[in-house]
């Protein structure tokens, strides 16, 4: 068995050191994007888009997946404003546009060798009806660099991540840089910076857990010894912002715990650039209750804005820090949402029911988009005003 094992293993190296030298053809898979209002072919029954992005309405415009069936799935780039569908994308995942939206980092076709290597292990694995089980791999995920006007694409490269699992791209302020921690073996000792400008497309190790991105080209990190410190991307350097015995200091100094090692930075988008708020991590997380801090990017000293800031599971700040939207749920926190949107004014601590919970099971995944919010219900985005009128389906747009 271990000889065969052995044998495999060759095979698969041989394979893939052919290929490598092969002469590479333009992809017909490639990404492509053909701008433009769309005949829309519905009804679709399931629509989304990905409500967990740091910037998911950037620009005015949202990516929708629009699925009816298994061949019957569309990306297509909406206006908001407008309501108009603006193009549709083929062949790839959108992450995420540069400022001016005319290129766009895509999640894509695998590699040739990426692709026959995933190949070869299935089939050495069901020839050998399971006998035989190759190394275990991480899946590889694919990615490139499509210009929207003209449809050059380049493929910039991969990065893998435990099976079953994901991560998130987040694009720096001027949406030239986007940031990634993948989900494996790696997670805390390495990044990867892909930079849309360039095409460059890299891993950085550097120990610590990314906050978010600080300006546009500083990434703010909290390193193992608990200092929140800014790396660069353009020059490499680092840099503290605060130490973990001023962090100390200034919670004292509040009459709050100083136990820097407890806290973790939150940021939110306000139009421009990322707001930072500091609060205790595992009650951020698990809807507790906690002080909340914000640095401000001029003089980022700490200063408090709430004392007992009650979190809930997937809540979200507005621009202001004024108001609080959240899903409601029918039991502990993470278990399963009821279909209900609450926001809560931070100024007299009193919540207002903008949906009704419906007993569905689903959480309805509210976000801010300025005076609006934009949830989901049953299994389709929905927008509506702060104070609940308006209520419309998101997409596919209405029609006079």
């Amino acid at each position: 068995m271990k000889r065969t094992a052995i044998i495999a293993g060759i095979a698969l190296l041989l394979t893939l050191s052919i290929l490598v030298t092969l002469p590479q053809k333009p992809d017909p898979q490639a990404p492509r994007f053909v701008p433009g209002q769309v005949q829309l072919v519905g009804p679709f029954p399931t629509i989304h888009y990905d409500w967990a992005a740091a910037v998911p309405f950037a620009g005015g415009k949202v990516w929708i997946w629009a699925i009816s069936g298994a061949t019957n799935r569309h990306c297509f780039l909406y206006d908001l404003d407008t309501r108009l569908v603006v193009g549709e994308l083929f062949n790839a995942g959108p992450v995420f546009c540069n400022k001016d939206q005319n290129k766009a980092l895509c999640h894509g076709r695998a590699s040739l060798v990426t692709s026959v290597k995933q190949r070869v292990i299935a089939f050495i694995k069901k020839g050998s009806l399971g006998k035989i089980q190759p190394p275990k791999v991480n899946t590889a995920e694919s990615f490139w660099v499509l210009d929207l006007r003209d449809n050059s694409v380049q493929r910039v490269g991969e990065l893998s991540q435990i099976p079953g699992t994901g991560s998130t791209w987040r694009p720096s302020p001027g949406f030239r840089y986007g940031c990634n921690v993948p989900n494996n073996a790696e997670e805390g000792s390495a990044f990867f910076l892909c930079d849309l400008e360039t095409g460059v497309f890299e891993k950085i190790k550097l120990q610590g857990d990314l906050q978010g991105w600080w300006d546009g080209s500083q990434i703010l990190i909290r390193d193992p010894a608990n200092n929140f410190i800014l790396f660069d991307v353009i020059t490499r350097m680092t840099n503290t912002l605060f130490s973990a015995n001023t962090l100390a200091d200034s919670l004292r100094q509040m009459d709050l715990t100083n136990d820097p090692g407890r806290i973790r930075a939150i940021n939110n988008w306000n139009g421009r650039d990322y707001d930072f708020y500091f609060a205790l991590q595992n009650e951020s997380y698990r809807a507790g209750e906690s002080f909340l801090l914000k640095a401000n990017h001029a003089d980022p000293a700490l200063k408090l804005l709430y004392r007992n800031f009650k979190f809930e599971h997937l809540g979200r700040l507005d621009v202001s820090a004024t108001h609080y939207l959240y899903a409601d749920e029918s039991g502990l926190p993470g278990h399963g949402g009821n279909g209900g949107v609450f926001l809560r004014d931070l100024r007299d601590n009193t919540s207002r029911t903008l949906i009704a919970p419906d007993g569905s099971g689903q959480y309805a995944l509210p976000r801010f988009y300025g005076d609006e919010v934009i949830y989901f219900r049953n299994r389709l985005p929905w927008r509506m005003d702060l104070n609940g009128s308006n209520n419309v389906p998101l997409f596919p747009p209405s029609v006079p």
